[in-house]
């Protein structure tokens, strides 16, 4: 990578902190280690997303407000514990809304689907955590009707990275017909206006990882082999990348 003139972006957390206390503490154990490999790699940010609804809802309707709490209060602690370990190896922690509405199963009571509910119910991190921030992510912002501005609550510093992604060329633009794994590559539809988006987070001072997020599922890069499928993203890219700044 140093011979290319490449940096890294964001690495995914290596922490399974949803399941079962057992298994989030046998990766809390190791995530020193991996941690001061990333950051000897120079890879100073990880993500992992937020549940869009509670794992099960109780038999009672009257519980689900002690449900969704006893949820939240389990995101706080694990996540906090999580950035706690990244810290001292100048690692930053960014947190992803999945504001699909197909990504939800109905299993559950609703969490965090939306940007704009984050601090409300998680917004404890903000202190508790410097090193804790979001993701903002253009094709989530979409689906869930929101604006930039919603992603900008905790700050511009605050943002750990960004995605972005279209929806497929063809398809509708309709957010609540949006499936997660079926994406187009940035400015391939034009409903979602990625390089508007990266114009205002450019004059805000934005200066992390931005990161295109097509998925496997994406149609115009079936079948391409790993050369193929760069330059076709790099080509997306370019596209998008607001004119008075270098290209990627």
């Amino acid at each position: 990578m140093d011979d290319l003139g490449l940096s890294g972006g964001s690495f995914p957390n290596p922490v399974e902190w949803r399941g079962d206390n057992a298994t989030f503490r046998e990766h809390l154990g190791r995530l020193p280690r991996l941690a001061e490999a990333a950051a000897i790699l120079g890879l100073t940010r990880t993500t992992t997303w937020i549940m869009p609804e509670t794992p099960g809802r109780p038999s009672a309707s009257a519980d689900a407000a002690a449900h969704h709490a006893g949820v939240a209060k389990m995101h706080v602690e694990r996540l906090d514990e999580v950035a706690r370990i990244l810290e001292p190896y100048g690692i930053r922690l960014g947190l992803e809304v999945i504001g699909v509405r197909s990504s939800r199963t109905g299993r559950g009571i609703p969490f965090v689907t939306r940007l704009a509910d984050l601090d409300l119910t998680l917004g404890s991190l903000r202190h508790q955590a410097p090193n804790i921030g979001i993701v903002l992510d253009s094709w989530h912002l979409y689906a869930a009707g929101e604006s930039i501005e919603a992603g900008l609550v905790w700050g511009v510093h605050r943002i750990v990275s960004v995605h972005v992604a279209d929806l497929p060329a063809s398809s509708s633009s309709d957010p609540n017909m949006m499936i997660d794994r079926e994406r187009g590559l940035p400015g391939e539809n034009g409903a979602i206006p990625c390089k508007d988006f990266l114009q205002r987070l450019k004059v805000l001072g934005y200066d992390g990882p931005v990161a295109a997020e097509p998925m496997a599922g994406c149609l115009s890069l079936v079948g391409g082999d790993a050369m193929s499928i760069a330059r076709k993203v790099a080509t997306s890219m370019r596209t998008i990348w607001p004119d008075d700044i270098s290209r990627p």
